[in-house]
């Protein structure tokens, strides 16, 4: 081919399709390496579930022909092991799953204060988190175990009879109970959600016997194993979090408008057979630069709506801008609203707290998701604070996770005065909630 005609043929390409190509290029030339460093940890992050229920056979329990421990035995077993500190959560799932109970020690300078208060508590008044807690090794509800395993429960009927009796009674704690109303004074701590700094321990249980089976520690922003290690890279390049992030959410959104200049590049210029097979097959036979060109054109092409998916998700995370526009698109015009508020339990009460409190939640959401794969309950730290329920159709699944808050003195249900997408259950969310919930 001449010179004189390749010079046409770029002439005869619309102004459009020109500064499309030199987008294409150069978009492509900056957020490549981004991109690249982006895709390859996320495919290794997503074989996490399946390597470790490989390698840490801790995770899972021998089946046993007996009941499992209440969750506010297996709390007690796991204090003592952890020598005075109190535990923040406890998750409980299938027949052959290891317990997990949960801690979260704040850093020095975060709530310091309210966590030494709550060590010189009575043993039965336990301070503990209301933190959100539905991800993370601390009571993950479902980021353990195998993937799509039976939800079976081993169920303690005599103990969960009597709690359902209890909750149905409206008892809140009988004798174990220790009365929190002077502690109600106390000043909430500022280590709250949102909080940066601290350490989230893991102790893995047997649920049948108690025996700790393994304990794992979390510092938040170190990088303590493999997989940590390459989620770090996925979200931030392995630069500090507030310097990678905008970086990968610049180079994903640059990779966007890449994708959309190369549907533009892509498109044929006349729908004739001869034309449309350039678009949509690979000519093998041709040269290697052909191919090559054959390959990058086609196969972006039917890879497009998968990458732009994606990336949308992405995007999602990096920019609040683009969460609230998506949400605004998805609802119909209504705002996202992502308040930080938590649901809180009625201070006014001069009520009591027991762990066993914990069991009659556990034992309520359970009789109500029979199926369901997994359960975790978080534990007030607080008067103020309300307690957590989690509830996970599958194991390693949390878009269609069911959530709630009690009140720890009465355990009626409660609710945050500003609505939350990811608070109540999946199937009663409006479709924009389902998609918000849908981005992990």
């Amino acid at each position: 081919m001449t010179t004189q005609t390749l010079k046409k043929k770029r002439n005869n390409k619309s102004l459009f399709k020109r500064i499309s190509a030199w987008l294409h290029l150069w978009l492509g030339l900056a957020s490549g390496i981004i991109v690249v460093i982006v895709s390859l940890t996320g495919c290794m992050y997503v074989f996490e579930h399946e390597i470790k229920d490989m390698i840490e056979d801790w995770r899972f329990v021998k089946p046993q022909a007996k009941a499992f421990l209440t969750p506010s035995q297996l709390v007690e077993i796991a204090d003592k092991h952890m020598k005075g500190k109190h535990a923040s959560s406890v998750t409980i799932s299938g027949k052959e799953d290891a317990a997990i109970v949960g801690y979260f020690s704040p850093s020095k300078d975060r709530g310091e204060g309210s966590e030494e208060r709550g060590r010189k508590r009575g043993k039965k008044d336990r301070p503990t988190s209301s933190d959100s807690l539905s991800r993370g090794d601390s009571g993950r509800g479902g980021r353990k175990g195998k993937k799509d395993r039976s939800a079976e429960f081993a169920s303690n009927d005599t103990a969960g009879k009597r709690m359902r009796a209890d909750l149905s009674n409206g008892k809140k704690g009988g004798k174990d109970s220790t009365k929190l109303a002077a502690a109600a004074k106390e000043k909430p701590s500022k280590g709250g959600r949102g909080r940066r700094g601290g350490v989230f321990t893991s102790v893995y249980m047997n649920p049948y016997t108690g025996a700790v089976l393994n304990v794992k520690s979390v510092t938040r922003g170190e990088s303590p194993d493999f997989f940590r290690f390459m989620l770090n890279g996925h979200r931030a390049l392995w630069l500090p979090y507030e310097i990678g992030r905008p970086i990968v959410g610049v180079g994903v959104l640059t990779f966007v408008v890449l994708l959309i200049t190369g549907m533009v590049l892509w498109w044929p210029v006349k729908w004739i057979k001869s034309i449309r097979d350039k678009s949509f097959k690979i000519k093998f036979s041709g040269t290697f630069k052909r191919v090559n060109y054959d390959t990058h054109n086609v196969l972006g092409f039917y890879s497009m709506i998968f990458l732009l998916l994606i990336s949308m998700t992405g995007l999602v995370w990096s920019f609040e801008w683009f969460s609230k526009s998506l949400y605004w698109v998805t609802s119909g015009g209504k705002p996202l609203v992502e308040s930080r508020e938590e649901a809180k339990s009625d201070t006014t009460l001069t009520g009591e707290f027991a762990i066993t409190s914990v069991d009659k939640i556990f034992f309520k959401l359970k009789t109500e998701n029979p199926q369901a794969a997994s359960i975790l309950v978080s534990i007030p730290k607080r008067p103020a604070d309300a307690i957590g329920g989690f509830v996970y159709k599958q194991m390693n699944t949390f878009y269609n996770m069911d959530r709630y808050s009690f009140d720890q003195h009465t355990l009626k249900a409660v609710t945050t005065k500003t609505p939350s997408p990811f608070a109540g259950k999946y199937v009663e969310a409006n479709v924009p909630d389902k998609i918000r919930r849908m981005n992990y």
